[in-house]
Order: structure tokens, then sequence, then C-alpha cells
């Protein structure tokens, strides 16, 4: 399928129909294809051939839709970047993605993007251009063609995502892939051209560039963009657009369910929000059914697998919308396999593994393709699982060792391994902690060098940040001990660590 074609034919058969709206544009889909057009020829005129990756630091906004276009439509290959991503990151992925180029705003939530791009440049010796755009028209554009799209089986998109690795893996996606998700989402939530999506999640992230960007263009249907979460502003634009749709993680629908005066919205339209990205608590989804009055429920997938299992597809009962993280999208597959690769029974817990149309080609390090799929392509997803008897998959804990936070994962491994460079550490465990708002934040256990002169919080924060680590991925919370506990072989039982953290909190009455 080509997203090329597919824009086309909406821009012909309805050209007037709103496609896009964000903070300051309203874009119908005959100016979204015009503008898509005439960036891949500006692209292409500033040098971007097919097959070159184009990197992007943008925000929810008409830019990030257009550019997504003119590269497909070019052949070029999209990474999207996450703008809450640091230097650190950023110098990482521009480098091993090989961007030929990258498309940034000026400032965005107080980071300077060019000083940022600046500073990382000279470890990326494939950027060749640094495009700083703060409206649609800084797109580079111009009239000749820009292309038809590339072979749907090649590489459309990476995506990075911080894991259980120290590094971000970067996943590639091809528009088959890419729209074989599409599809098998449409049918299941039985979504349609009248349809208004209003999208929360980030586009660089794969469940924004889904419902923001693809979604509503394989559909001719409506997106609403928001530049930066607020619950009010949200129910605002729900009421003033006539959302029927939208999707993120347990933050975004916490915040809605949690709003006092709900009543003060009309909120009518809405009919749907599915929610996951992080531990989503029963509670919230039993909320959004009564409080909104949507069709709610978990949901269950990664950038590699974007949407493996859901229980807000209709005639869901309650319990199971709310208890479970839903039955397999069809046409997907899952298994759960003990240790030695074995299925489990029915109601054992077990490791999750997913096979699919919409499953991603592999990762950019193609060496770690090894690990991820078995010999019948199916992708080892890393996580637990149990499976009861009506075939709902109940997700219970994870193989690899992340944190998620606000439906943000990263890998507590690459935080340990740079705090084991401050003086006053002599070791350190990072592990979630449970949070009503986040699911999840980083809580840092640090056996001191010197247990007269110990670390504290804010001196590890002042040490990571200058080491240009992320925000989102700082320790929260500090707890010194005398020693870590470890098997006889030395392993950190973290598990132990995690039950005491949500212990205290307890004691503390915060969880």
């Amino acid at each position: 399928m080509s997203f090329t074609a597919t824009l086309r034919g909406h821009a012909a058969a309805h050209a007037e129909k709103t496609a896009l709206v964000d903070d300051r544009v309203r874009l119908t889909y005959a100016e979204l294809g015009r503008l898509a057009e005439r960036v891949a020829a500006g692209l292409a005129a500033r040098g971007v051939r097919p097959g070159e990756v184009v990197s992007s630091v943008l925000p929810n906004r008409a830019e990030a839709a257009v550019l997504f276009h003119a590269a497909h439509r070019l052949g070029a290959v999209l990474n999207p970047i996450v703008p809450i991503y640091g230097a650190r990151e950023i110098r990482f992925i521009l480098r091993q993605a090989e961007s030929a180029a990258v498309v940034v705003p000026g400032r965005f939530r107080g980071v300077d993007f060019p000083a940022l791009v600046a500073r990382v440049r000279p470890d990326v010796p494939s950027l060749r251009d640094v495009l700083v755009v703060d409206e649609l028209e800084a797109l580079p554009q111009a009239d000749r063609p820009g292309g038809e799209g590339p072979d749907p089986n090649r590489v459309a998109v990476i995506l990075y995502t911080s894991g259980t690795t120290a590094e971000p893996k970067g996943v590639l996606h091809s528009a088959t892939t890419l729209a074989a998700e599409c599809h098998a989402t449409i049918g299941h939530h039985r979504l349609g051209a009248d349809d208004v999506l209003v999208m929360p999640s980030p586009v660089s992230h794969i469940s924004g560039l889904l419902y923001g960007i693809l979604l509503p263009a394989v559909l001719g249907a409506t997106s609403v963009l928001m530049e930066v979460w607020d619950p009010e502003r949200f129910c605002a634009l729900v009421e003033r657009e006539r959302g029927t749709f939208s999707a993120g993680a347990t933050p975004f629908l916490q915040g809605v369910v949690d709003l006092p005066h709900l009543d003060r919205f009309d909120l009518r339209s809405l009919r749907l929000f599915p929610c996951g990205g992080a531990d989503v608590p029963p509670a919230l989804i039993r909320g959004a059914i009564r409080r909104l009055g949507v069709r709610s429920g978990r949901g269950y997938g990664s950038t590699e697998f974007p949407s493996i299992t859901s229980s807000a597809g209709p005639d869901v009962p309650e319990a199971k919308r709310a208890e479970t993280d839903g039955a397999v999208i069809p046409p997907g597959e899952i298994e759960l396999r003990d240790a030695g690769g074995r299925a489990v029974a029915t109601g054992r817990e077990g490791e999750i593994w997913a096979r699919g149309p919409e499953l991603f080609l592999g990762y950019r390090d193609a060496r770690l393709d090894a690990e991820a799929f078995d010999e019948r392509r199916f992708f080892r997803t890393g996580d637990l699982g149990v499976l009861d008897a009506d075939g709902y998959l109940t997700v219970t804990g994870r193989v690899k060792d992340i944190i998620v936070r606000g439906g943000e994962k990263f890998s507590a491994k690459e935080v340990e391994d740079l705090l084991f460079e401050h003086p006053k550490v002599r070791s350190v465990a990072l592990v979630p902690m449970p949070d009503a708002r986040l699911g999840e934040r980083a809580c840092a256990f640090v056996v001191p060098a010197d247990e007269r002169d110990p670390p504290t919080l804010p001196e590890l924060v002042r040490f990571l940040e200058g080491l240009e680590l992320s925000r989102r991925k700082l320790p929260e919370r500090l707890e010194l001990v005398d020693a870590l506990p470890a098997t006889a072989s030395g392993k950190v039982q973290k598990h132990v660590l995690r039950e005491r953290i949500a212990a205290r909190l307890r004691r503390e009455g915060r969880s």
C-alpha cells in the first residue's frame, strides 16, 4: 500500500474536507496533498535522495504530518525523534540512523533545538542539512515532482525505542507493516471516514504516528493534534471538533477522568478511548466508562508490534476491559512460552511471543534480530503474561529490565551505568516504584562509596544532567543502603528492591 496514493485519492475525492487541525492551522485534504508534493520536491531540491534518512524532532504540529507524507512520497526514510530526548540520545540516533537531514523547531518546551543539534553535529558525519521549522511555510518547497513513494516493502520509517538495552533501538517499519497495523486497528475499533481523532500522544511515537497521521490518512478522517497535553484543553477540543476517538498512555486518560468539572464540556461525541503503554489500573477503565461514557479498555503492544491485544473492542464485558489487556487483534497471533521455549498451559505465566503482518522488519542494528525473532518469525516481546480460558491476555511483568514512566520506556541499565561513574557511588540499582499518575517512577538504591559522605538526590540528578541524560530518565527518589540484595552468583535481586520501595510507599500513604 502507498500512503502517497491514498492521500492523493482523498484529496481528489473530498478536497475540502478537513484533514488536520493543530493549535495554529487547519488543513483540507487538498491543502495537505499539495503541501506534501511541494515539500517532497523541496527536500529533493536540497539533495535528499530516495532511501536516505530524514530525521525530525517535531512536536504535534501540522509540519510533522506534512513531513511524513513528503518523505514517503520522495522515497526517503522518515526518522521521527521524540522531542523530550536529550542531546545524548539524539546524537546516538542521528549517528546510527545515518541521517542526511534533520528537521527541528526553533525552541520547544525551553529547549533550543538548533543549538542542541549544533552540539551533536560533529559526531554525525552523514548529516548534511539542518532545517529549523516553526511554521509550515518554513518547510522546504519546490514545484517539480517529488516522487511516487517507495516500494511498500522497503523501510519507510525508523522509530527509536529505549527498552531493555542501554542504547535506543532503531525499529524498522515499511508502508506494508504500517498499513497492516492501520487496517487491523480500523477493523477492531470499527473506525470510519466520519471519525475525528484527537491525538495527545507524540506523533514521534508509534501510537501518535498511527492515530495522529496514518490512520486518518487511510480513512480519509480528520486528525486533531495536541502540541502540549492539558486535560481541559483536550475536552475543549473534543467539544469544538466533535472528536470521536482518542488513545494514549495512562496519564492522558487519567487526567481526563480526574477532571472535577467534566460536566462543563459536551463530550457526547467521544465514543472510544483505549489506553495502554503503561500499567493501566482497573479503576481507571471503569472510571472512563462511567464518567466519560466511552468505550475504553486496556491495550498491549510495542513499537515493534504496535497493537497485539486490546480489550477496548466492541462486545467485551467490563471486567475483561478493566482487568485484562484484551484478546489478540486479528490477524495477529501470540504464544506464551516457558524459559525453555515450550508452550505453557492456559492460566500459567509465560513469555509473550507475537507474530502478524504489522510486525516490524527488524532493527537498525541487525545484530539484535537474532534474539528478537525465532525461526517462524515470532517476535520475542520480553514481557510475561497469562492467557485465561476466554483468550484474554493479562501482562504480568517484564523479563527485561525497563521502567515505564507515563508510557515512556527506558533502560534501567543505561542510568545505572552512568551513576556508577559518580565518585560517591559504590554500587547502584535502579528500579520502578509505583506511581498513581505516571504508572512508574525511577528509584535509585545506592551503596555510598563513603558512608560518612553519601550522595544526595540533587547531586545525582545534576551529575546525570551534565551527561546530557533526558530528564524523563532521572531518578526521582534515592534510597541509601549498606548493600544490594544479591544471589549467590552476585546478581542483584531487583524484585526485592521493587517490593521494598512499594511497601515503603504504602506505609507513607503514597501508593
